[in-house]
């Protein structure tokens, strides 16, 4: 053993392999601050390059697995300071987002740093570890097992839906339908497809219902989002690095769970996210604090994502099942280059994996070295008004939204899910179940019928490993159910003691003991209308989900026999649950509890009205430039509008020039020469589509 480690750790004397890093960590960095870029992308982009132009494999398979290796760290960045989540950040946002609009953002990136680089290491180093003995342990996890540990997930919408669990419930069932839509898997019948038949992506779907509401909210609320008055240095971000650093039994515990998660093929980095914030609250005495911007939580998710790497990378080297799809990448650059995934890895391709963990384990140095020394500069741009910073991010968005998949569908799917994220979190819909049920919806359904086709129903509810699994999440979505009403009741007699405190402070009760027997009238305001009086906006949303769950039992007689037990038992709950809450709105009875999500920034500020309508005019301004004209030109003309819609004074104008000039390198620049991106054509011939051509193109 030791000539293989020798081998491996004579590369560091190597120039190209320190190029081979630099490149990878480049690259992982891109991937993770632009919208929509993603490390599967930019890994394949970069395949062709690295195979035809590297010939030594170690280098080659070190530097493409090092780009996921380490896109977990940086890809926090947009979540905490922009609101911007991607599909493995989706806690990161809800927690760190809220403690950057407290001023936190240094701090908060900080300990994201150090806890990242500790659960990246322990990832490789558990990676070292496991390979010469977990292979029996995998080969167990088949179908069935799979879909039960998606269940585990599922099982956490009882913790997401907090101090909403009927809200909660109906969004997950919702999350589940719209992750059917399209084809049966099996028998390949159109399932909720009212119209042409696609699928819904994750990346649109992702961005539309957390990002696009959170950028829409703050644009029209004209202000930065951290406080006024906040200051960022490079102190506050070593300050929450060692913060990270005294959590290091909390790291420790957290990266085994990422490892084993990651270890298990076909659990994808999003459910590990919100299954390790669930492992990590499950442990924590203080529970209060969660869903308002928690440091903790943010660790949680950190710690573990950059650990599942590890995990991942065990099944691929082992046995040739790739843990992730980033894995998949790698897998076949091995192939290409002869190298079979298996016990070889272990034997005469020893140097390679151990060159890997090695990797893994410099390059999340790198990053975090990167990391603290430009989070205080990058900190400072959460005291920009964000009218600026969504002139340039609401574009790229959009942009984003059809580059992930080619076509309009993203941009209207991005759109749609949009509005649904706005109204959900304008109404106190919690929308972390529909998001998490979304992405569970194909791995419960696919692997669940896969393994009764192969085993039958009896055969899976009498497997042993499956059951208990099952049993697990049971017994894991009842501890939750039981702490989190006991959280709540703590809560509601907090706050009651307060008000008390409050009201007698202010006189509106008498002081002594003895009740006070006085009659007292209602206020006028407060009296009880007729029904058809009471309209309450949030009934256009309620009229929204009926039509469409009535739309989908509809749809559902069509199937064929066996397939519309599933659509109609979740289309009839939702719309159950629906009718529920329009009765009590109706009532009176519906009540604004706290939820673990963010709520409004624009609530109750002077001019938000007039300024979301004004920002809807502008979405739809995009959308009629890029239909008819270029898409390019769409993305150009919003952020130059933005800003000087949003803004006052003269200042505007220079700074409409900057974001739309920021939107038109991010075009030409990335989408254009990086990505190759194929533009649609617009309705409107004889227009040319290349950048610097702004006039119609009459045969010159």
């Amino acid at each position: 053993m030791l000539e293989p480690i020798a081998e491996a750790v004579a590369y560091l004397l190597v120039p190209s392999y320190w190029g081979a890093v630099f490149v990878a960590v480049s690259l992982a960095l891109m991937a993770s601050v632009i919208p929509g870029v993603n490390a599967v992308l930019v890994m394949a982009l970069a395949m062709a390059i690295v195979l035809f132009n590297v010939d030594d494999p170690a280098l080659g398979i070190v530097l493409l697995a090092t780009i996921t290796g380490v896109n977990n760290t940086l890809d926090s960045i947009p979540a905490i300071l922009y609101g911007l989540p991607g599909a493995a950040t989706q806690v990161t946002f809800l927690e760190g987002h809220q403690l950057a609009r407290q001023g936190k953002a240094a701090h908060t990136l900080g300990a994201v740093y150090s806890v990242s680089a500790l659960g990246g290491i322990i990832g490789a180093a558990l990676l070292m570890l496991a390979i010469p003995v977990v292979r029996p342990f995998v080969l167990k996890f088949g179908f069935s097992e799979i879909g039960a540990t998606a269940l585990v997930g599922l099982g956490m919408v009882s913790v997401l839906s907090r101090g909403a669990m009927g809200k909660g419930l109906a969004m997950a069932m919702l999350g589940l339908l719209l992750g059917m839509i399209g084809r049966d898997p099996m028998d390949g019948f159109s399932r909720l497809t009212i119209g042409p038949i696609f699928r819904m992506e994750l990346v649109p779907v992702a961005l539309g219902l957390f990002a696009l509401p959170e950028m829409f909210d703050l644009t029209i609320s004209r202000r930065p989002v951290a406080p006024v008055g906040a200051t960022f240095s490079n102190r506050q971000v070593f300050e929450g690095a060692r913060e990270g650093l005294r959590h290091w039994k909390m790291v420790i515990r957290q990266s085994v769970f990422g490892v084993f998660l990651g270890a298990i093929p076909g659990v994808g980095s999003a459910v590990i996210d919100w299954l390790a914030y669930a492992f990590g609250i499950f442990f924590s005495k203080d529970k209060t604090q969660f869903g308002k911007g928690s440091l903790e939580g943010v660790m949680f998710a950190e710690s573990a994502q950059n650990a599942k790497e590890g995990g991942q990378a065990i099944p691929t080297l082992a046995m040739g099942v790739p843990g992730g799809v980033p894995w998949v990448l790698v897998m076949v650059a091995m192939i290409a280059y002869g190298i079979a995934p298996g016990p070889e890895m272990l034997g005469a391709n020893a140097h390679i994996t151990i060159l890997l963990v090695i990797t893994l384990a410099v390059a999340n140095l790198m990053v975090t070295g990167l990391g603290l020394l430009i989070t205080g500069q990058l900190a400072k741009l959460t005291t920009i008004p964000y009218p600026v910073i969504g002139g340039i991010i609401i574009p790229i968005t959009l942009l984003s939204s059809f580059v992930d998949t080619t076509n309009w569908r993203g941009v209207q799917t991005l759109l749609a899910m949009g509005a649904v994220g706005l109204a959900m979190k304008h109404f106190g819909w919690p929308r972390p179940p529909m998001l998490l049920a979304f992405i569970l919806a194909p791995i419960i359904e696919r692997n669940l019928r896969n393994g009764i086709s192969v085993h039958g129903v009896g055969g899976v509810l009498t497997d042993g490993l499956t059951m208990t699994i099952v049993a697990i999440a049971v017994a894991t979505t009842l501890l939750f159910l039981r702490a989190m009403r006991k959280l709540d009741d703590e809560e509601g007699e907090q706050a009651k003691r307060v008000m008390h405190v409050a009201e007698l402070e202010t006189g509106l009760l008498p002081t002594s003991s003895t009740p006070s027997h006085e009659p007292t009238s209602v206020p006028a305001s407060t009296e009880k209308s007729p029904l058809w009086m009471r309209w309450h906006w949030e009934y256009l949303f309620h009229a929204a989900l009926i039509i469409v769950t009535v739309a989908w039992l509809w749809d559902a007689r069509t199937y064929p026999e066996g397939g519309w037990r599933v659509p109609v038992v979740l289309s009839g709950g939702v719309l159950a649950i629906t009718l529920l809450e329009v009765m009590k709105v109706a009532v009176g009875r519906s009540q604004q509890t706290s939820i673990m999500d963010l709520g409004m920034t624009s609530a109750g500020i002077e001019g938000a009205s007039r300024a979301a309508v004004r920002l809807l005019a502008l979405l739809v301004l995009f959308v009629l430039i890029g239909v008819t004209l270029h898409l390019a030109y769409a993305a150009l003309v919003l952020a130059a509008t933005i800003p000087l819609v949003m803004l006052k004074g003269l200042g505007k104008w220079p700074i409409a020039a900057i974001t739309a000039g920021i939107v038109f390198l991010f075009t030409t620049v990335v989408l254009d020469n990086i990505l190759f991106m194929i533009w649609p054509e617009p309705f409107v011939t004889g227009w040319d589509v290349h950048w610097g051509i702004l006039l119609p193109s009459f045969g010159f």
